[in-house]
C-alpha cells in the first residue's frame, strides 16, 4: 500500500481515478468525475493530486458544511492546508447568531472603515500571535469544523479568523473555499490579490451547481429597502434632498406594480429604472458618507452592527448597468421584490475554468452531453470518468427501497385542496409508522406551506422559511429522534444542513419528494431559456432547462440520506411523473413498488420498516 495514501486499502476504481487525476494534473487539462455519494472520491481525488505534484489546490465547496468533510481528509493525508468562507459568519464583532446576518455590502464597508482606522482589536492583534501557534491549534482541533475553530481562533488567541486563515494562502498546498471567493471575480481578486487563476489547480465539488452559477451575482432590493434609503438619506445628509427626491419618484413609478398580481419572476425595463435614478456612482458616494458617520456613532455606543438598506441599493443599481444583467420583480407579500441578475452561467465560470492550472469537477449528478463546452460555456477540452460505469455500482441497490405513489401529483393544473390532503396524509403515516429524522421536500414554498398546513400539530416538525437558521436545525436533527424536515427542493435546508449525530453517524434514511421541482413557466425560466439558446440546439436548452435540472434536484435531495455504502434509505415519491420513462431513466433508480392509494400504501409500511431495521452490509475500509 502507498504510504501516502492514509486507508488501508483501495476500493474499486480509486486508484485508477487517482491516476487520472494525477495524470490532469500533469497535463493541465479538465477531468470530470461522476461519482456517488459514499464512494469515496474525495480521498481518491486528494491522493491524485499529491501523486500529480500539484502546488497549490483551490478547493471549492458550496456551503460551509461541506469544507468539514475536506478538512477531514486532508488531515488524514497530513497535508498544509486553509479555508476560506463568509468572513461576516466568522467576525467576532459583527456577527450575532441571534440577529440575521449582515448584508454582503454592510459588512465589508464596516470591516474596511474598521480596519483603516484601526479601530478593530482583532485585526489588530494579528501579528502579535505566533504563527506556529495558530498552525498547532488548527492542525491539531479535536474536529475538522470549519465554524468551530474560526470562533476558537477569536476566542482563544484575539485575532480575527477570516484574516488568519487567509494569511495561510502562501504557505498552504490546499485552501478549501466556497464557491463566490472562486467564481465571483471581485471578491477572488480582494481576497487573492498577489495570484491569478494561472497559480490554481481548482477542484469544483458539487459540480453540477455551476449551472446556477450566476445566481451568485444577483442583487435583490425590495420597494421597502428604497423607502428605508429615501429616510437614511434625509436624516443623516443635509444636502441629499435632491437624491431622496429621485428614489421617491422610483418608488411611485415602481408603485403601479403593487395593484397586479402575477406568479414568480416578472420581467422589468431596468432601462426605464435607470433613467429615473441617473448615475449610481452618486448613490455610492452618499452611502459612504453615511456610512462613516453611523460607524463612529456605533464605537462610541458599542454597538458595531451597522446596516443601510441604502448600500443594497447601491448595489442593485451598479448592477443595472451591466448589458449582462436582467431585470425581474417578483411579489412577497405586501412588498416588490427588484432582482438583478445575469443568466448565463459562462459569465461566472468562464475565467476561472478557461485560466486555471488544471480543473477536477466532481458530481454524483454530472448532467449527460457536454458539461463543460455547451452547458457552462468554457472552451476548453475535458475528460469524463463515469465510477459506476467503469467500475459497477458503489452501493448495492439492496440499500434502497424506493417507492412511488400514483395517486397524487403536483402538477399544476391538478394543484387543490383534495390534492394537498392526500399528500400530507401520505407524509403523516410515514412520519409516525418511520423512526427517525425524515427529509420531506417540496417543489416550492407555495406547495409546502399548502400541504404543511394540513400536517397535525402533535408531530415534531421544522418548516423552511427565509429566517430559518441552519445551526438550529442541525441542533435539533442532533437532538430529536423522531424529526420531520420540510425542505425546498434547491434550497438551504437540502443543501445546507448535515443530517448526523454527536458522532458524526447519519440520523437520515427516509426522504420523501413531494412532486417534481421543475422550474415555473414564468419570464426568468423563458429568459434563461432564450441565453441558452445562443451556443445550444432548443431541443437541448429545453431538456436541460426542464428535465434535467429537475432531476438533479431531486436526485440531490435523495443522495441526502447516504453518506456511505453502508447506508440503508427509504426513497418515497409522490407524484405519478415518476413514472414516466424519460424521468425514469434520468433518475437510474429500482422502482421496488408503486402504490394506488394510501390504503395500499399502508401495507408497505411493515415492508419499509423492515428494511431500515435489517443489518447493514459489511463495513468497508475507507469513506
Amino acid at each position: 500500500m502507498d504510504s501516502i495514501f492514509p486507508y488501508s486499502s483501495f476500493r474499486r476504481g480509486q486508484r485508477e481515478l487517482a491516476e487520472a487525476v494525477s495524470s490532469t494534473v500533469r497535463s493541465g487539462g479538465v477531468l470530470i468525475i461522476k461519482a456517488p455519494t459514499g464512494y469515496g472520491k474525495t480521498a481518491a481525488v486528494i491522493y491524485g493530486l499529491l501523486l500529480g505534484g500539484a502546488e497549490r489546490v483551490l478547493y471549492a465547496v458550496r456551503t460551509v458544511n461541506e469544507i468539514d468533510p475536506v478538512i477531514r481528509e486532508l488531515r488524514l493525508f497530513k497535508a498544509r492546508l486553509t479555508f476560506l468562507f463568509s468572513a461576516r459568519r466568522s467576525c467576532p464583532l459583527m456577527y450575532k447568531p441571534s440577529q440575521p446576518p449582515l448584508s454582503h455590502e454592510d459588512f465589508w464597508s464596516n470591516c474596511a472603515i474598521l480596519r483603516i482606522r484601526r479601530l478593530c482589536k482583532y485585526y489588530m492583534s494579528l501579528g502579535s500571535v505566533n504563527g506556529g501557534d495558530v498552525e498547532r491549534f488548527i492542525s491539531n482541533y479535536p474536529l475538522p469544523h470549519a465554524v468551530r475553530i474560526s470562533i476558537d481562533l477569536a476566542k482563544y488567541f484575539g485575532i480575527c479568523p477570516f484574516f488568519t486563515l487567509l494569511s495561510r494562502v502562501s504557505d498552504s498546498q490546499f485552501i478549501i473555499t466556497t464557491y463566490p471567493y472562486v467564481f465571483r471575480k471581485d471578491i477572488f481578486s480582494e481576497v487573492f490579490p498577489e495570484f491569478s487563476y494561472r497559480d490554481f489547480i481548482i477542484v469544483v465539488d458539487e459540480a453540477h451547481s455551476l449551472l446556477g452559477a450566476h445566481s451568485m451575482l444577483e442583487s435583490r432590493v425590495t420597494i421597502q429597502d428604497i423607502q428605508s434609503s429615501i429616510q437614511e438619506i434625509k436624516k443623516y445628509v443635509s444636502s441629499g434632498d435632491s437624491v431622496a427626491e429621485i428614489l421617491e419618484d422610483l418608488v411611485r413609478d415602481l408603485g403601479e406594480y403593487r395593484r397586479f398580481k402575477w406568479k414568480g419572476f416578472r420581467v422589468i425595463d431596468k432601462f426605464r429604472i435607470l433613467k429615473v435614478l441617473g448615475d449610481p456612482k452618486i448613490l455610492a458616494d452618499i452611502e459612504r458618507v453615511i456610512r462613516e458617520r453611523l460607524i463612529l456613532e456605533a464605537l462610541v455606543s458599542g454597538n458595531i452592527r451597522v446596516s443601510l438598506a441604502l448600500s443594497k441599493v447601491v448595489r442593485w443599481a451598479q448592477t443595472l448597468v451591466d448589458q449582462n444583467y436582467t431585470l425581474f420583480a417578483i411579489r412577497e407579500g405586501d412588498d416588490i421584490t427588484l432582482v438583478s441578475t445575469p443568466l448565463d452561467p459562462a459569465l461566472t465560470v468562464k475565467d476561472p475554468l478557461s485560466e486555471a492550472k488544471a480543473v477536477i469537477m466532481l458530481s454524483g449528478t454530472i448532467p449527460p452531453g457536454d458539461f463543460l463546452g455547451v452547458h457552462l460555456g468554457v472552451k476548453r477540452e475535458s475528460t469524463s470518468v463515469d465510477i459506476e460505469l467503469l467500475y459497477g455500482p458503489v452501493m448495492p441497490k439492496s440499500n434502497i427501497y424506493t417507492i412511488v405513489a400514483s395517486d397524487v401529483t403536483t402538477r399544476y393544473v391538478e394543484r387543490g385542496v383534495l390534492t394537498y390532503s392526500k399528500i400530507a396524509e401520505y407524509i403523516v403515516e410515514i412520519a409516525r409508522a418511520l423512526e427517525g429524522v425524515k427529509l420531506v421536500v417540496y417543489p416550492s414554498y407555495e406547495v409546502m406551506n399548502s400541504i404543511v398546513e394540513r400536517v397535525p400539530k402533535d408531530l415534531n416538525i421544522i418548516i423552511e422559511g427565509p429566517g430559518t437558521s441552519l445551526g438550529e436545525v442541525e441542533a435539533s436533527i442532533m437532538e430529536e429522534k423522531n424529526l420531520l424536515v420540510n425542505a425546498v427542493a434547491g434550497g438551504k435546508l437540502v443543501e445546507g444542513v448535515e443530517f448526523i449525530d454527536y458522532e458524526g453517524e447519519n440520523v437520515l434514511h427516509t426522504v420523501i419528494v413531494v412532486g417534481l421541482p421543475f422550474p415555473q413557466p414564468d419570464d426568468y425560466t423563458k429568459k434563461h431559456l432564450e441565453v441558452l439558446l445562443n451556443r445550444m440546439k432548443e431541443k437541448d436548452a429545453r431538456e436541460l432547462v426542464y428535465l434535467i435540472s429537475t432531476i438533479i434536484r431531486v436526485k440531490q435531495a435523495l443522495g441526502r440520506a447516504i453518506r456511505s455504502p453502508e447506508d440503508k434509505a427509504v426513497y418515497i415519491l409522490l407524484d405519478y411523473r415518476y413514472l414516466r420513462r424519460d424521468i425514469k431513466e434520468l433518475l437510474q433508480l429500482k422502482y421496488n413498488d408503486v402504490v394506488t392509494s394510501i390504503v395500499d400504501f399502508r401495507r408497505k409500511l411493515a415492508t419499509l420498516r423492515k428494511h431500515l431495521e435489517e443489518d447493514k452490509t459489511s463495513p468497508t475500509t475507507n469513506t
